[in-house]
């Protein structure tokens, strides 16, 4: 039923995400933490994104059909966006949870216990996050990428959790957790930013990075012999989907079948450079100053 590997890592993302979650709230019932109780509302947050990461995916691995002739693949910056968003609010609570924490400071218990659990759950966020950044560049998916950023803001945010607290234990100063969580938010909210503004320029049709376009022109280039000129060259991406259309002017001379076959060449080498890539070509004959073909039509009765 899920065949595709974004689909599968992200049922993993849901399942481990719900298991760190467990963790992180046991390292709070021990420790009677406020900063742990941060991470875990954090995680609480990456539950919710890793579901609609989820189901975004399976939306837009559907093929495309009558009312969606191009796929579904925006779907994934919708999901992308909407984790951003999830980030930026993660990192505003932990802020708030942090000032509250270092006016109206709590007594630490059980902390030998409690940092143990939560590092044991900071290593497994860290390793779900990288399995999910790996799957995601492998298969071009924006909403597994966001997903893995946003596991990585968790894991910065439980790293510091945990020093702060460390340093708590050691220097008696339940303050001083309280000033490394505020600076780890500062960075989780930086990155709920990048992640949103990505993924809007997704629903905005940017056009492909500068080393797919390159390679793109760099294959038309090679069919110079062939080719009289290409023009109005327009690409797109969308999720791990490229969608290309362009203008191929071709001699006049040559038959549709050959017309055709030369099309079909270059696609196939297009899609071999980006796969599953969307080609459209028009072709239009050479002018009749074209110093191939014009003499040639000239003397056509």
């Amino acid at each position: 039923m899920f065949r595709a590997p974004q689909v599968r890592a992200a049922i993993v993302s849901v399942g481990a995400g719900v298991a760190i979650l467990l963790f992180k709230f046991a390292a709070y019932v021990l420790t009677g933490s406020v900063a742990i109780l941060s991470d875990a509302a954090e995680s609480v947050v990456n539950v919710v994104a890793a579901n609609v990461a989820l189901i975004s995916l399976v939306v837009a691995s559907r093929p495309p059909d009558e009312g969606h002739p191009y796929g579904h693949a925006k779907a994934e910056y919708v999901s992308g966006a909407t984790e951003g968003a999830m980030i930026f609010l993660a990192g505003g609570w932990i802020l708030v949870t942090a000032g509250v924490r270092l006016f109206h400071p709590l007594p630490l218990r059980n902390l030998d216990w409690g940092l143990g659990v939560l590092a044991l759950a900071t290593v497994a966020n860290y390793l779900t996050a990288r399995f999910l950044l790996r799957v995601s560049r492998e298969a071009h998916s924006v909403a597994l990428e966001a997903d893995a950023k946003h596991l990585l803001a968790d894991v910065l945010t439980s790293v510091g959790v945990l020093l702060g607290l460390g340093l708590a234990w050691v220097s008696r100063q339940p303050r001083v957790d309280a000033i490394i969580g505020a600076l780890v938010a500062v960075h989780v909210l930086r990155l709920g930013v990048l992640v949103y503004l990505q993924s809007v320029g997704g629903l905005m049709d940017t056009g492909l990075p500068p080393d797919e376009a390159a390679a793109v022109r760099g294959i038309l280039d090679a069919h110079q012999a062939q080719i009289v000129e290409y023009h109005a060259l327009r690409a797109r991406r969308a999720g791990s989907h490229r969608f290309l259309d362009l203008h191929l002017v071709l001699h006049r001379t040559l038959e549709v079948g050959e017309a055709h076959a030369l099309c079909d060449h270059l696609e196939q080498h297009i899609q071999e450079a980006l796969p599953g890539a969307d080609i459209t070509i028009h072709v239009e004959p050479c002018e009749d100053t074209c110093p191939v073909c014009g003499p040639r039509t000239a003397q056509t009765p």
